[in-house]
């Protein structure tokens, strides 16, 4: 019998692949009344090559295959992204270690920046990098064909059921991909899992009816991405230290964040004011161990468990079959040395 505990994107994902492996008896367990609504209904469906860890690289590019494969169903679009960098000596070394992976991105001056994207300010900017195959894609639609592939392949979806403690829990595999709440059942056998929430708040704004790449800016977390007519704004926020706590000076931040690098974001108007939130550990990279026997850790994506469900779906499937994983995820052990990570979202 193997147990899935979280029903976001990752846990979807990896109930998935199990079924599809062949593996029975499989039991996902959730603790609200639908799929996906911690984490993964707050994504901005952003995919992207273009990390600053080889490890990460590694995750996109086995993901991007699935997500090309399923393009029309997930509603992927290749707007590019576009990586301002505010400091010099970022940009050169991650692009270098890109290419060498065979990620095609591109160094782009500031000039350059401004050619091809006239709508940027880019003041303070020293360099950018610039990645045609990344974009923008449906988190729910992706969801969906997980949930519906697993059910057909007869996973049983637990919904509405809270996880107490896993000393509760007989099975010959438990997979802990519940995101924050991950950590509160790691304490009850013992285990320290480093995740917190970081929530950020984003901006719809109206009249971007015109198509650009997803920009990031680092290192203040800082983007912007097509929206349909519009386009969203975010930026990094606090950590959270409880539930959907009230952050004003994140707000602020990101309404002056949007302002500088879009001037022209101050003529329009704001639709909605929406909010986003990733698990997050230390290094900002996930946590893939099997730290007990029968037990693997599937966790704290920081932002990225959406564009790196099918390359961890299909890691974790390897792992109960007792195969070699398509990525070697000694990296991202539970305990290790912090990955050095410059990227903020």
């Amino acid at each position: 019998m193997i147990i899935i505990i979280g029903g976001g994107i990752v846990g979807t994902a990896i109930a998935y692949y199990l079924s599809e492996a062949g593996l029975k008896d499989i039991t996902l367990i959730e603790k609200e009344k639908f799929l996906g609504t911690q984490v993964t209904q707050y994504c901005s469906g952003g995919v992207r090559h273009q990390f600053t860890t080889p490890i990460n690289c590694q995750f996109s590019i086995e993901s991007m295959k699935t997500i090309r494969e399923l393009a029309d169903k997930i509603d992927y679009k290749k707007y590019g992204y576009l990586i301002l960098d505010m400091k010099p000596g970022i940009t050169e070394p991650r692009v270098k270690m890109q290419n060498e992976l065979g990620i095609a991105s591109e160094i782009l001056t500031p000039t350059q920046i401004k050619e091809r994207f006239p709508f940027i300010n880019i003041k303070g900017i020293v360099s950018g990098s610039f990645y045609k195959e990344d974009g923008i894609a449906d988190p729910a639609a992706l969801l969906e064909f997980y949930e519906k592939g697993a059910r057909k392949n007869g996973v049983k979806f637990l919904m509405q059921t809270e996880i107490k403690s896993l000393k509760d829990l007989k099975a010959d595999w438990v997979i802990l991909a519940a995101g924050v709440q991950s950590k509160e059942l790691g304490k009850t056998i013992g285990l320290d899992i480093p995740i917190v929430d970081r929530r950020k708040y984003v901006f719809q704004i109206e009249g971007f009816d015109f198509d650009f790449p997803l920009v990031m800016e680092v290192p203040t977390g800082w983007y912007i991405k097509k929206e349909g007519q519009d386009a969203l704004v975010g930026m990094s926020g606090k950590i959270e230290t409880k539930a959907f706590e009230k952050q004003e000076e994140s707000m602020e931040e990101t309404i002056e964040a949007s302002i500088h690098r879009i001037p022209e974001v101050e003529q329009k108007g704001i639709k909605k004011t929406l909010s986003s939130m990733s698990d997050e550990t230390p290094d900002k990279h996930a946590i893939i161990d099997q730290p007990l026997p029968g037990l693997i850790i599937a966790t704290g994506f920081s932002g990225h468990g959406f564009m790196h469900s099918p390359a961890t779906g299909k890691i974790v499937t390897a792992m109960v079959k007792g195969e070699k994983p398509i990525i070697d995820v000694s990296q991202l052990k539970l305990k290790r040395e912090q990955i050095k990570e410059t990227i903020a979202i």
